[in-house]
């Protein structure tokens, strides 16, 4: 029995090693694929009519990603145990207060950031395909059924199922600084993967997976995480075009 609880433990150590570094060479090859993809738009800026297919082409190559990456992992070491991701809720109600007010402070916190850079100094210019995403989705509409749906798809589903996965492998070895490693590495890489969107973008979103881990560590529900990852990604995209048509004549 010693014996055998000593090989799972020593399974569990391995798999959490191999999740973790996974989930950093995700980043770090989207990091290279995206600063690709900017130099070619810096050249040829992409037109509105051209965000549908990078929006599909985006879609499946996340859902590729890190699922598929993550299932594999699963197959190695859980025999695809999706428990190993708490899929299940407590309480409907619990849930959707829970994605309210994390999703208000990270909005909040955002704009916080945003304002220190600007505060010092640190404007940024945006980067062509952001700039392009953001004219086609000009509508409040086209942003609560197509952008709503594109963010569930392409964000919010695919990067917190390897964020849960990470951290709640280190959750199962009962150790406080495993939990810690986690959160804090998972934090960087996926800010570090946004570094292509500059320096305010990488340190804006290295915060929000700060929190997008410590909600889980604390409420360990991964369909919570994907709404409030969601939410938070469909505000962003809203408040511009709130403001927009707000100060049109």
């Amino acid at each position: 029995m010693v014996k055998r609880s000593k090989k799972a433990r020593s399974s569990s150590i391995t798999e959490y090693i191999v999740v973790l570094l996974a989930y950093i060479g995700i980043y770090a090859g989207m990091y290279y694929y995206q600063l690709q993809i900017q130099a070619h738009a810096a050249q040829t800026p992409p037109e509105a009519k051209e965000i549908p297919v990078l929006l599909l082409q985006n879609i499946g190559s996340n859902l590729l990603i890190f699922i598929g990456v993550g299932a594999v992992l699963m197959a190695i070491f859980n025999r695809l145990n999706l428990v190993a991701l708490t899929v299940h809720e407590r309480s409907f109600t619990d849930s959707v207060a829970w994605v309210a007010v994390v999703t208000l402070l990270l909005v909040v916190m955002n704009k916080g950031i945003h304002s220190a850079f600007a505060a010092a100094g640190a404007v940024q210019e945006q980067s062509p395909v952001i700039t392009a995403l953001t004219e086609y989705f000009s509508s409040p509409l086209l942003v609560l059924t197509i952008g709503a749906l594109v963010m569930f798809l392409a964000a919010g589903l695919p990067e917190e199922f390897m964020r849960c996965y990470v951290i709640n492998n280190a959750i199962r070895l009962r150790s406080g600084v495993s939990a810690f490693v986690a959160i804090a590495i998972t934090s960087v890489a996926f800010g570090a993967g946004h570094y292509y969107q500059g320096v305010e973008a990488m340190v804006s979103i290295g915060a929000i997976g700060l929190v997008l881990g410590i909600v889980y560590y604390i409420r360990q529900s991964f369909w919570t995480q994907v709404f409030i990852h969601t939410f938070y990604n469909v505000v962003v995209l809203l408040l511009p075009v709130l403001t927009f048509h707000k100060i049109q004549p």
